[in-house]
C-alpha cells in the first residue's frame, strides 16, 4: 500500500468523496459535505461520514 492508498480498497467506488469533487454535484451529493467530522489525509476533502473517504482522519 502507497502513502496514497485507499484504506479500504475492495469498498472504494466512486461514491467516494475524493471522486465526487470531480464531478457535477447534486443536492443528494452535497449532503455529504455537511457538517463535516473527517478529513481525507490524501486530498483534504472534508465530510460527515468516514466512509466517504480514502484516508479518513477525525477534525
Amino acid at each position: 500500500m502507497t502513502e496514497f492508498s485507499c484504506d479500504n480498497p475492495e469498498e472504494h467506488c466512486d461514491l467516494h468523496a475524493c471522486q465526487l469533487t470531480a464531478t457535477e454535484r447534486n443536492p443528494e451529493v452535497d449532503k455529504m459535505f455537511e457538517n463535516p467530522r473527517f478529513a481525507c489525509t490524501n486530498c483534504g476533502v472534508k465530510v460527515h461520514d468516514a466512509a466517504n473517504v480514502c484516508r479518513p482522519k477525525e477534525l
